[in-house]
């Protein structure tokens, strides 16, 4: 489970950075039946923390994330999120961070921010938002608290106890999100109540500055600031509608009146805006309706639900969006002639270019086409790439189905030419590594997948692959070269933060 793993991780914390706080949990955890694999995490220097160790404590955390079930690693929510991420991230006056938009499949009404910018937002969010700028606002209140270093500022409250500060807000964050459990009951065996009541109380304070400062990045985004005001108040006042969802996002997000009222009174003196929703918004609510749904019976489920909605649809915006939709769960549920009839639908419904729908075509065209077809579908990929050089979903399209035609030389090739992705992110490495494995040049793939792990922050991990590479020692003298290079490098870093763990 996600959050066992997020436990461990902010246990850890506590064990290792806190020796009178580790003491105590280390005798009331050797009894307990909690199986945690407790990860090394490095000291905290001084009383507040960088964004330096934010961005290294959120990065760690993140590898516990995505190795979950619950992360979804789908190119076209990424980058439609990142997109409008980033659109509040540009107008928030902060260049400490690089943020990290990302989905969980999760069908609660929630989102949540880990330290270093890295920002969750629930499938079931997604799906209920009534508009893009209630989707905006959500996720620029979470960018607030990020900017507003809520987590480093809490620590700097407890001053002289650093270490006890961030251990204590994650599992408090972990057992909000739990609904109790383990990350609960460890909070509880760790005496820390106290301490966590402190926090929860600034937390509601944390609330009223990241509102404040969502509201003027949501407005200087162009999007409309009643979005965010909307979704907290039906959020507060019809929850019974959402049922189980709704507490996920009020457990995490303190409503109080005061801050309702704090919050349409600057929305009132901020004006009228407008905001026309974009297509994408409304094709990767439909896309969410099916990923977050992860068995045959309720893909079935949404495709009635979805072809209902189709026979009431009364704006072509709503058709192109529902035909999307019963195409992708169309290909679920591996009906092959429907999930390329809804395709093609809904791009001949769309008069211009929409990235989503084009890719969405080209896949069910190449996954469920003659020779002919699969061809076709290359193209269309290839052209995808042209008109959207810097996206990775259409470079990620493009190599894979080079890569299904066996062509790896040239998907390594298109690699180093494409302009979306760098040579050192983890996604470029792992599509090399695919295709150094499947040419059969061991000591280029194990370097890619090595390179791929320190992209993720893992040097031990990059190191055993840089060590593989070594011994393979089947590639020229330049990648032997490169791979010692690296593993010497690698083994550099990992001594000094060693050294740097036990000053």
């Amino acid at each position: 489970m996600l959050y066992q793993r997020l436990t461990a991780l902010a246990l850890s914390v506590l064990l290792i950075l806190s020796p009178a706080a580790g003491a105590q949990m280390r005798n009331e955890l050797a009894t307990d039946s909690l199986n945690l694999n407790l990860p090394s995490m490095g000291a905290v220097a001084g009383t507040e923390l960088s964004p330096s160790e934010e961005q290294a404590l959120g990065e760690e955390m993140m590898r516990s994330i995505r190795a979950d079930a619950s992360y979804l690693n789908d190119a076209e929510t990424l980058e439609y999120l990142n997109r409008l991420g980033y659109k509040l991230v540009s107008v928030s006056q902060t260049h400490t961070y690089n943020f990290f938009f990302y989905p969980l499949i999760d069908k609660s009404l929630n989102a949540f921010a880990i330290p270093g910018g890295f920002i969750a937002v629930h499938t079931g969010l997604i799906v209920a938002a009534q508009s893009e700028s209630e989707l905006a606002g959500v996720i620029a209140h979470e960018v607030g608290h990020v900017t507003q270093r809520h987590i480093a500022r809490m620590i700097d409250e407890q001053k002289g106890n650093a270490a006890l500060s961030i251990g204590s807000i994650l599992l408090a964050i972990l057992a909000a999100r739990a609904g109790g459990g383990q990350a609960a009951a460890a909070v509880a065996m760790g005496g820390q109540a106290a301490l966590i009541s402190n926090q929860l109380s600034y937390s509601r304070s944390a609330e009223r500055e990241a509102d404040r400062v969502g509201l003027t990045s949501l407005v200087k985004a162009g999007f409309d600031p009643k979005g965010m005001e909307n979704f907290f108040v039906r959020l507060r006042q019809n929850n019974r509608y959402y049922e189980s969802a709704a507490p996920a996002y009020l457990s995490t997000h303190p409503l109080t009146v005061e801050r309702i009222s704090d919050m349409e009174n600057r929305t009132r003196t901020m004006g009228k805006h407008t905001h026309q929703d974009s297509l994408d918004f409304a094709l990767i609510q439909q896309r969410m309706r099916v990923l977050q749904e992860l068995n045959h019976n309720d893909w079935l489920k949404v495709r009635r639900d979805m072809l209902d909605e189709l026979d009431k649809a009364k704006t072509t915006r709503q058709k192109i969006a529902l035909n999307y939709g019963l195409s992708v769960v169309s290909r679920k549920l591996n009906e092959k002639n429907d999930a390329k009839s809804y395709a093609d639908k809904a791009v001949s419904l769309y008069s211009g270019n929409n990235a989503i729908l084009l890719k969405n075509q080209s896949e069910v065209r190449f996954l469920f086409g003659n020779n002919q077809e699969k061809q076709q579908a290359l193209r269309q990929a290839r052209n995808l790439v042209s008109n959207y050089p810097l996206s990775e979903m259409a470079v990620k399209l493009y190599a894979n189905e080079l890569f299904e035609l066996k062509r790896y030389n040239d998907v390594l090739k298109f690699m180093r030419s494409q302009e979306a992705m760098s040579n050192t992110s983890s996604s470029y490495n792992a599509i090399a590594a695919r295709c150094y494995r499947a040419l059969n040049q061991m000591s280029a793939y194990y370097q890619a997948v090595g390179d791929m792990y320190l992209a993720q922050g893992d040097k031990r991990a990059a190191e055993y692959q840089f060590n593989l590479a070594q011994q393979a020692n089947d590639g020229d003298y330049y990648v032997m070269s490169q791979v010692d290079a690296k593993l010497r490098q690698t083994r550099r870093d990992i001594m000094e933060e060693e050294k740097f763990k036990n000053r």
